[in-house]
């Protein structure tokens, strides 16, 4: 029953994120940039989110940070892991954040 409520839990927190814009480039989400790599319910019951910035200087990684948690606070305790490498390439944008730019 444990996995039923975890993985419940974790699909609701990636439908979420898909709602949580880019401040530099706000037609695409988080998830269609490609920089959320993970969200996993940690030991602790806390909802642990790894993203890769687009580059090590972006200025708006702390917005995005805090959108993100914002938007899965409803859902419980949330902690951010930030994942440095492999180095975030455009390879990591979505068809789906890709047909929104061409757009």
């Amino acid at each position: 029953m444990s996995d039923v409520l975890v993985a419940s839990r974790t699909d609701a927190a990636w439908r979420a994120l898909a709602d949580v814009l880019d401040p530099e480039v706000p037609v695409l989400s988080v998830l269609d940039l490609g920089i959320v790599r993970d969200v996993v319910e940690a030991g602790d019951g806390a909802l642990e989110v790894t993203l890769t910035p687009t580059y090590s200087g972006c200025p708006a990684t702390e917005a995005i940070e805090a959108a993100v948690l914002a938007a899965l606070q409803p859902l419980g305790p949330v902690r951010i892991k930030t994942r440095w490498a492999p180095a975030w390439t455009t390879d990591w944008i979505s068809d789906e954040g890709q047909r929104k730019l061409r757009e």
